[in-house]
């Protein structure tokens, strides 16, 4: 997320990011709070926005496999841990660039883990 909030603060051409999370807005906000407080999320405890966005829960391999566990381990030497989980921890993430009702461009990604190069995402909605 570091990654990410610093290409948005320092990229005036990035696209406006708002983040879907499956806890309750007290959780996300504890979370959010604490990592960007001036983060847009929206709580989506049901998968309501998962569900719409085709996203899927996630194989063993994508979930606990060794290319997640490595990214684990990166995200832990950056200082960032895994706490108890709180909601489904099988759920893959997704990231979309969004114009009106169109898509105009999704990450698939490979496992939990999987980072895209975030320098790249202003560049991806403006070639489509």
């Amino acid at each position: 997320m570091d990654d990410l909030k610093n290409g948005v603060e320092n990229d005036p051409n990035y696209p406006a990011v708002l983040f879907f999370y499956q806890e309750d807005v007290a959780q996300g906000e504890g979370f959010f709070g604490h990592l960007w407080p001036e983060a847009r999320a929206v709580s989506d405890p049901t998968k309501r926005f998962y569900h719409a966005f085709g996203l899927k829960r996630g194989s063993f391999k994508q979930t606990l496999g060794p290319q997640a566990i490595a990214c684990g381990i990166r995200a832990s030497a950056k200082g960032h841990f895994v706490t108890k989980p709180t909601a489904d921890v099988w759920q893959m993430p997704g990231l979309f660039i969004v114009e009106g009702e169109l898509v105009l461009w999704a990450h698939e990604f490979d496992h939990v883990g999987d980072i895209p190069d975030w320098a790249e995402v202003p560049q991806m909605g403006m070639t489509v």
